[in-house]
């Protein structure tokens, strides 16, 4: 698989989660990043090709590679054992691997570590989810649930499970009294969070619109607004 451009590279570099077979470059750029990214590529040992422009377009599936482009495996997956943060969320039944990379980039750049999705394949999306996520599917520990229910569960033991969904028992999210240690479920806005897993929840939350609009935000969206209520609660 090709990562393309020099920040879905250099993540992939910085992050170790996966085996590197080699680094494509373009021989006639000179960049202060490309120069960083081939002295970490030389660091680990990653074998390095120069190529002219039109052998990176050769390679490339798109045109916004930058002249670099990385060959890769499979990432690794973490485990639940890794989860430190007082806030984890949990992607339940999103398909698109932008949707997935747009969610991963706005928990990365606020400064959370983890997300657990159900298990499922990604082998054909890490790529896009590579690039749509400005390289935080790297940088993230991403936690595949062979059993999401059997995993909250044990989750519940220690934290509050609660999950986006409007229902007639759902509380406002923007007044809800959120505990310190947490499970934040967000699911499509196409099938929703599965029922089962909904039945197990402490709470559920819905987003209040202040207009007449009645239709589902996308996850990311929704996510976006959910992670600002929890950043301006630290600040009252």
């Amino acid at each position: 698989m090709y990562f393309e451009g020099a920040i879905s590279a250099k993540s992939a570099l910085v992050n170790k989660r996966r085996k590197i077979n080699a680094l494509y470059v373009n021989r006639h750029k000179r960049t202060k990043d490309f120069k960083y990214i081939l002295k970490l590529a030389k660091e680990a040992d990653v074998k390095i090709v120069k190529c002219e422009k039109e052998d990176i377009e050769a390679l490339a599936k798109g045109n916004s590679h930058g002249g670099m482009i990385l060959e890769v495996e499979n990432r690794s997956y973490e485990s639940l054992d890794v989860l430190k943060d007082d806030t984890v969320f949990v992607i339940d039944g999103i398909e698109d691997p932008f949707n997935i990379g747009y969610i991963m980039r706005t928990l990365r750049a606020f400064g959370y570590h983890h997300v657990i999705l159900p298990s499922r394949d990604l082998t054909s999306m890490e790529a896009t989810i590579q690039k749509s996520s400005a390289g935080a599917f790297d940088a993230l520990d991403v936690i595949i649930s062979e059993d999401l229910k059997s995993d909250l569960l044990k989750l519940k033991k220690e934290r509050v499970i609660l999950a986006l969904s409007r229902s007639e028992k759902a509380h406002n999210i923007f007044s809800y009294d959120y505990p310190p240690k947490k499970v934040i479920i967000i699911g499509g806005e196409k099938r929703g969070i599965k029922k089962e897993i909904l039945n197990i929840v402490n709470e559920e939350l819905y987003i209040e619109y202040p207009s007449d609009f009645r239709n589902a935000l996308n996850a990311a969206s929704a996510l976006n607004v959910i992670v600002t209520i929890l950043e301006t609660r630290k600040y009252q």
